[in-house]
C-alpha cells in the first residue's frame, strides 16, 4: 500500500501544480474580494506576502511568488524578475536601463525590473 500512497501523493502534487488560477481571492478587512486573473497587472514580492496590482487597486495576499508562478497561466503571466510576475498583456514596452538591464513599462505606467532570465522568458513568449 506504500506504493499506492506514494502514487496518490505524486498525482495530488501534479494536480496542485497544474491547476491554473482563474481568480485570486483576497481579504480586505471584513470584505472578501475576488480578483479575476486577467485583471491582474502584476504581482510584487513582499517578504512572505505578495502585493497584487489589478485594475481596481492593490491587495496583499499571504502566498509566495513561487505559488503564483506555478499557478497563473504561463500564456499570460511571466516571472520577469525575482520580485515581479507580470501579466504579459499589460506590458506596453521594454526599455533598456543601465548596462544590459531592461525595465518593463506597464499599462498603468508602472516600471518593473526585468532580470536576465526574465528577459529570456519574455523573448520567447513575445517572440522577438
Amino acid at each position: 500500500t506504500d506504493k499506492k500512497q506514494e502514487t496518490e501523493k505524486i498525482l495530488k502534487t501534479v494536480d496542485e501544480q497544474l491547476e491554473i488560477l482563474d481568480r485570486v481571492v483576497v481579504k480586505t478587512g471584513a470584505k472578501i474580494k475576488v480578483i479575476p486573473s486577467e485583471s491582474i497587472s502584476y504581482i510584487e514580492a513582499q517578504d512572505d506576502y505578495v502585493m497584487i496590482y489589478c485594475t481596481d487597486g492593490k491587495f496583499l495576499k499571504e502566498k509566495t511568488m513561487k505559488y503564483f508562478e506555478s499557478h497563473l497561466d504561463p500564456k499570460n503571466f511571466a516571472r520577469i524578475h525575482r520580485s515581479y510576475i507580470a501579466n504579459i498583456n499589460n506590458i506596453v514596452r521594454l526599455e533598456p536601463m543601465e548596462k544590459d538591464n531592461y525595465v518593463a513599462i506597464m499599462k498603468d505606467n508602472a516600471k518593473l525590473k526585468v532580470s536576465d532570465s526574465g528577459y529570456k522568458k519574455l523573448k520567447s513568449v513575445l517572440n522577438f
